[in-house]
């Protein structure tokens, strides 16, 4: 019977999303990781009320905020459903009800499944009444861990649905009757993987999730038991065929409602790691708007060429002023071919954006999605580590701001390694995506290539190979394998960029770790040393950046460091530091002899 079901036709799952943020990313992971297959469309829609429409035409904020939460909550799944092969769409619809909202919508896209909060329940109420016939309704408690309920269909209906509680948590089953009024189990036992009652029991249910090879490279949590890499899995084929049907059940429940808890997320159990994560671990992002395509125009003086600051492969960036004095850097993505991935990769930005708040981050105000795809950002006053770096015409960088410049990145990286609500990976650190604001306090930017990696992952595996020539990571550049380690081994490059003044790859088509390699090894730091500063420079610190350097561009990411103890490096007391080089093992060959990447310095820099 599973080959029928795997050969069913592509389904449309309507997802009603509200503005509070937590509950519409938990809905939308429900989706997207456990009801969804490949070729299937999730679409997120929030509905706002017709009886503010005239408030509306006067002042569209309220639209504008809906818009920008819809895309914020659809951004924070585009790399798992690109993956997955699954379509994702936002929209935003005005009605005299949510519930009709909802049902209308279901009618007009044809939907096979709407997903709902179980405690909405005059939404509810509603969308089984008037829902169109062949549309199954999933109620997902998102609150409470409740057992499973089926919810009775209205009068008329073909259909109907039975609960069996058999008074035993551990066996209780829905099911309903077919057009033969024959008895089918449906989903049984539903709460081995939709929620225990009991400690004992998720324990249980998370010791058999199987993972789905459909999504090998999913890089955002859902459901823990939907979650685990398709890499590591080594069950038998008769269990992924098991958790195939109970994955997919509500496609065989016709016109069957359903209601069910979510089940427990691995967010709930990440642990923050020291000191340098409790003070933003528990910080909620700041509400950030969308903006109308008038004020970002005028802001930028109609996107003119003199306020062109930045450009890239995806997008441009423009500096501009708003009506309120305050000054902003607009991203604006490059129309031209490829411009589905390129909104994917907006998408992607937008989503990771929305989690991260670290002043080493850096800081989304606003979005517009009028005449493209636009991010709005603070401006940074300073610009960018490159152009403080390689400038022929500005004023030399001097040391203190290097090393805080060095300070900073290493605790923005170790906050998104570890402190953030979800790993993520960067993928792009190098020195024009370092931004520099007041007193030279650097900012990570341009989360276009930001990858998220669930906790229990090891690593996660990346094609095609993106990224800047000259950072990339030896497994990266070779075998596409993406973790902590491939932004420390970036991070070590940049390191030694901040402290020769060197580019990477510069004109002569040297490798800079090449070049650097025989002076880190016979400490040679004064031949290090950039020119420019002209021997101005703590010493302790510049011995510090090498060190770190050197223990972060090790070919084998084994050796590497992780940026908890980069950051010690870079921080702590003599005596501490001298402790941490001693708990960091020495490599087993000499690898730098391996790595060489003068072969190729023809790409883009």
């Amino acid at each position: 019977m599973e080959s029928v079901h795997e050969s069913a036709p592509a389904a449309k799952i309507l997802v009603g999303v509200s503005l509070d943020a937590r509950a519409s990313s938990q809905l939308l992971s429900w989706a997207v990781t456990v009801a969804a297959r490949p070729n299937d469309t999730v679409i997120a829609l929030h509905v706002l009320v017709r009886k503010a429409e005239k408030r509306l035409k006067s002042e569209r904020s309220s639209l504008r905020q809906a818009q920008a939460s819809v895309i914020s909550a659809v951004g924070e799944f585009a790399g798992v459903c690109q993956t997955k092969r699954v379509k994702l769409e936002a929209k935003v619809r005005t009605c005299s009800s949510v519930g009709e909202g909802l049902a209308d919508e279901a009618a007009l896209v044809e939907a096979n499944l709407l997903v709902l909060r179980r405690n909405s329940f005059e939404i509810v109420r509603y969308c089984l009444k008037n829902a169109p016939e062949g549309c199954s309704i999933v109620g997902v408690d998102v609150d409470v861990d409740v057992d499973v309920q089926a919810l009775p269909r209205k009068d008329g209906d073909v259909d109907s649905l039975t609960y069996d509680d058999n008074n035993s948590s551990s066996s209780s089953r829905l099911t309903y009757k077919d057009n033969n009024n024959n008895m089918v189990n449906a989903l049984s036992p539903l709460r081995k993987f939709f929620g225990s009652t009991s400690k004992r029991e998720r324990r249980h249910s998370s010791s058999e999730s199987i993972c789905e090879k459909e999504s090998p490279r999913g890089v955002l949590e859902g459901p823990e038991a939907a979650s685990t890499p398709a890499d590591d899995c080594s069950s038998s084929s008769s269990s992924v065929v098991g958790r195939r049907s109970h994955t997919n059940n509500w496609r065989r429940l016709s016109v069957a409602r359903l209601f069910f808890p979510l089940p427990p997320s691995p967010e709930d159990s990440i642990s923050m790691e020291g000191d340098a994560c409790s003070s933003y671990a528990e910080e909620v992002k700041p509400s950030w708007r969308c903006f109308s395509y008038e004020e970002i125009s005028r802001a930028t003086n109609k996107f003119h060429p003199d306020n062109l600051v930045g450009r890239g492969g995806f997008a441009e960036v423009f500096k501009g002023s708003l009506r309120s004095g305050q000054n902003v850097a607009v991203k604006r993505l490059a129309k031209g071919e490829g411009d589905q991935l390129k909104e994917k990769e907006f998408l992607v930005e937008l989503g990771i954006l929305g989690h991260v708040r670290h002043p080493n981050t850096a800081n989304l105000i606003g979005c517009c999605i009028e005449n493209g795809l636009h991010l709005v950002f603070d401006l940074s006053c300073n610009g960018s580590l490159a152009s403080a770096l390689h400038s022929k015409h500005g004023r030399v960088l001097e040391w203190s701001a290097r090393y805080k410049i060095a300070i900073g990145i290493a605790r923005g990286l170790h906050y998104l390694h570890k402190c953030c609500r979800h790993r993520i990976i960067h993928r792009d650190i190098k020195a024009s995506n370092v931004l520099l604001g007041a007193d030279f306090e650097p900012q990570i930017s341009d989360f276009g290539l930001a990858k998220w990696l669930p906790k229990q992952w090891t690593h996660h595996s990346v094609i095609p190979i993106e990224g800047t020539f000259g950072y990339l990571a030896p497994e990266y550049f070779m075998h596409g394998i993406v973790d902590e380690k491939t932004d420390v081994f970036s991070f070590g490059v940049l390191l030694l960029e901040i402290v020769t003044g060197r580019r990477p790859a510069d004109t002569s088509k040297q490798s800079l770790l090449v070049w650097a390699k025989p002076l880190m090894q016979s400490g040679r730091i004064a031949e290090l040393a950039d020119p420019k500063l002209e021997g101005k420079y703590d010493m302790d610190q510049m011995q510090r950046l090498v060190v770190t350097a050197s223990y972060c561009v090790r070919q084998s990411s084994i050796w590497r460091p992780p940026m908890s103890k980069v950051l010690g490096l870079l921080t702590n007391d003599r005596d501490s530091v001298e402790a941490q080089i001693r708990s960091i093992p020495e490599c087993q060959v000499d690898e730098m002899d391996d790595y060489n990447l003068a072969t190729d310095c023809s790409l883009d820099y």
